[in-house]
């Protein structure tokens, strides 16, 4: 068993799935953003997903940027889950996505970016701070074991890419685990949430942020 270090799990809800959309991103940031707020009230990922789309010119298909998304929570802000629910399947209809109307209240956030490195990431952690995480995946990702643990050692897939949540971290035998909040609902891993061996995230990481203060 993992002993615990920090564990920031209790200031986040129950874990939400992305379906098949390209939106991990979106639901890192939005359940990021919502757990460092009081109490635990989802914050609209469709929102912040669209209005990250629109800024990188793409379409919502395409999936979105660090970059975009983060300017999205500090320029746009996010309401309430609510005001525009999460449409589980692909948009088709492409005119047709767009906000429903102005939002009775907005949240917004700033953030700050830093190096992708294991340290950096245990150090906000231990300041209670979740972490983005972007990351490439492997097969070992996609099936934890029995006790939320993915260690295996694989190839490397620069073309499958994720983002996740950074939400504490843990020792077993002498090694480092951190543990991450997905988006694939509550049927993967320990109830959305998996130990991440240190030295399988390390080689993984792409880039890492973190939401700061309000405006």
């Amino acid at each position: 068993m993992i002993k615990s270090i920090v564990d920031l799990r209790g200031s986040f809800g129950a874990a939400r799935d992305q379906h098949s959309r390209p939106t991990c991103l979106a639901f890192a940031a939005s359940d990021t953003h919502a757990a460092m707020r009081s109490g635990w009230t989802p914050l609209s990922t469709e929102w912040a997903y669209y209005h990250a789309v629109k800024r990188d010119g793409g379409t919502p298909g395409d999936g979105s940027t660090l970059a975009s998304m983060l300017e999205t929570i500090k320029s746009d802000g996010q309401p309430r889950e609510a005001h525009w629910p999460y449409i589980r399947n692909h948009v088709i209809d492409v005119a047709s996505w767009k906000p429903p109307g102005s939002p009775a209240e907005l949240f917004f956030r700033n953030h700050g970016t830093q190096p992708p490195d294991i340290q950096e990431i245990l150090d906000r952690l231990d300041a209670g701070s979740p972490v983005l995480v972007t990351m490439s995946l492997s097969n070992a990702f996609y099936v934890p074991g029995a006790d939320g643990t993915i260690f295996a050692t694989e190839p490397i897939d620069s073309k499958r890419r994720h983002a996740v949540v950074a939400v504490g971290y843990g020792e077993k035998a002498g090694a480092r685990f951190v543990l991450i909040r997905n988006s694939w609902g509550e049927a993967w891993g320990l109830q959305g949430c998996a130990w991440l061996a240190a030295n399988y995230l390390a080689p993984r990481l792409i880039a890492t942020a973190i939401l700061t203060t309000e405006p």
